[in-house]
């Protein structure tokens, strides 16, 4: 470690700093676009382990405030990344000792972050490193190229008799009221995933900000006259892929297939854009919804540990 400096690193610094980039860490596009993010009451820090010859070996972050938008007060999301030549030498723990100051500075009491499962040696590390598994979460993925929805005509069919109409939130006006109703109707229906349980409610504005440039089209809504009763948002990631974020249905609703049709809605509006896959995320716990995706054709992928230190 003599030859290694740790850094707090901005985008106004990082050209200064950084003599060799490192294409496994953060580059200076990825650091102003973390900047961006936060606001007035962000606590966020970049930091940077540099050789004396300017090489960017390892990177580490902390934030808190508002960052995610259910991230719980007294947490901070973390991250550490050390280039794969340069491991076993302390470095990452350097960083996590700096982030570890950090968060006694700013009163965080827990430090959070997520991994790949499949990485077994970061994995290692964190347990080391004091950190345990809060949940798991797997990725799921649906190719589109092989999918018919004419399948599920007949769901259609059924809710329809129910008084069940399908519409999207772009079918209402964009004024705060409507806006307003899909927020609380979604923290409604989180409430109830596996892991959200004890999370923070983010302000209406605030989602209604981070989905400013999304196709409202994606917005799913099932209602029943005037009641908005289910949802499913879809949003567009690249040109190939579209991720489905959220499906959920109000409880004395459920039983009826309405989280199915929903998802085959955001499937008809995600292939209808081009898409050739749809991914998505669920906790291990979320068994409903996996046994959804299932029947629909889903095929796993590696998930993330969502992984917790407790440092009070």
């Amino acid at each position: 470690m003599d030859d290694i400096k740790i850094f707090t690193l901005t985008s106004e610094n990082y050209s200064e700093i950084v003599q060799v980039n490192n294409t496994e860490l953060p580059d200076l596009a990825t650091i102003r676009n973390y900047e961006e993010k936060g606001s007035h009451d962000t606590d966020l820090y970049n930091i940077a382990a540099i050789t004396s010859e300017g090489h960017y070996v390892g990177y580490g972050r902390y934030v808190s405030g508002t960052w995610d938008p259910i991230l719980k007060p007294g947490h901070a999301e973390i991250a550490v990344n050390v280039d794969k030549d340069w491991r076993n030498k302390g470095i990452g723990s350097s960083i996590l000792k700096e982030i570890e100051n950090l968060a006694l500075k700013y009163n965080a009491i827990v430090l959070q972050t997520n991994i790949e499962d499949y990485k077994n040696e970061c994995f290692k590390w964190y347990k080391n490193n004091g950190f345990e598994i809060y949940s798991h979460t797997f990725e799921s993925q649906l190719d589109l190229t092989q999918f018919e929805t004419t399948q599920y005509e007949s769901i259609f069919s059924e809710l329809e008799t129910l008084g069940i109409r399908f519409t999207t939130l772009a079918d209402f006006s964009q004024e705060d009221a409507s806006s307003n109703r899909f927020w609380d109707l979604w923290w409604e229906l989180v409430k109830d995933v596996p892991g959200m349980e004890d999370k923070p409610r983010p302000e209406n504005d605030r989602m209604i900000s981070l989905s400013r440039d999304f196709d409202k089209n994606g917005f799913i809504l099932a209602t029943q006259g005037d009641e908005w009763v289910a949802l499913s948002m879809i949003v567009k990631e690249n040109n190939d892929s579209y991720y489905n974020s959220m499906t959920g249905v109000i409880r004395e609703y459920r039983g009826k297939g309405l989280a199915l049709a929903l998802k085959v809605k955001a499937i008809e509006f995600a292939k209808n854009n081009k898409a050739k896959y749809i991914r998505t995320h669920n906790d291990s716990k979320n068994t409903p919804m996996l046994a959804i995706n299932k029947k629909l054709g889903y095929k796993s992928k590696s998930g993330f540990y969502n992984l917790i230190k407790r440092i009070h």
